[in-house]
């Protein structure tokens, strides 16, 4: 059976850039627009697949193509995250009152998505709600949300990344995980 380009498809996290009236406006045919899947008002969902020395997005014309809907791409795509990050060695390294999430870099922020990850292996580390950061693509740190040096850490490696000007920035902000997504916490 031949392998389709949307089996190799990553989910992968992705801020959303809002418009601010600026820009010049560009046409994309629709078949090349790249899926996306919204999670939340700070983040997408886009579809990535790795060909070697850059990562793909997957398009509008690569579902026709491979005969499936947005549903099934979905799947593919959080269970292929999975695999690369079992495949990348994921840990968790304690760095003072935060954990970091390891895994090579690329896609440690779009591990957010892993409902799998935060209800079973990652759960020994808090006691209770999940505070995460993840700045940029490949930063994911977390603690427990009632830790003030746990938040304080997260906000410092917030300023630290800001300050390193990263390439693939994600948010400055801090997020919690209820009812199974994370969101923005509320400013204290």
């Amino acid at each position: 059976m031949q392998t389709k380009f949307t089996d190799n498809a990553i989910a992968y996290l992705k801020k959303v850039y809002r418009d601010s009236g600026t820009s010049t406006e560009v046409v994309i045919p629709a078949e090349a627009v790249p899926v996306f899947k919204d999670y939340s008002q700070d983040f997408w969902i886009c579809y990535v697949v790795d060909r070697g020395n850059a990562f793909e997005y997957v398009q509008e014309s690569h579902l026709k193509q491979d005969g499936i809907d947005r549903d099934k791409l979905h799947r593919i795509g959080l269970g292929n995250l999975l695999k690369w990050a079992i495949s990348h060695k994921l840990r968790v390294q304690p760095y003072g009152s935060i954990f970091a999430v390891l895994m090579g870099g690329n896609f440690e922020a779009s591990l957010i998505l892993i409902d799998k990850l935060w209800e079973d292996p990652f759960k020994k580390f808090v006691s209770g709600e999940y505070a995460a950061a993840m700045p940029a693509r490949d930063i994911l740190s977390f603690c427990d949300s009632s830790s003030p040096a746990g938040v304080d850490g997260l906000k410092q490696l917030i300023a630290r990344t800001a300050a390193a000007k990263t390439d693939h920035p994600i948010s400055d902000k801090i997020y919690v995980r209820r009812d199974g997504m994370f969101q923005p916490r509320a400013v204290v």
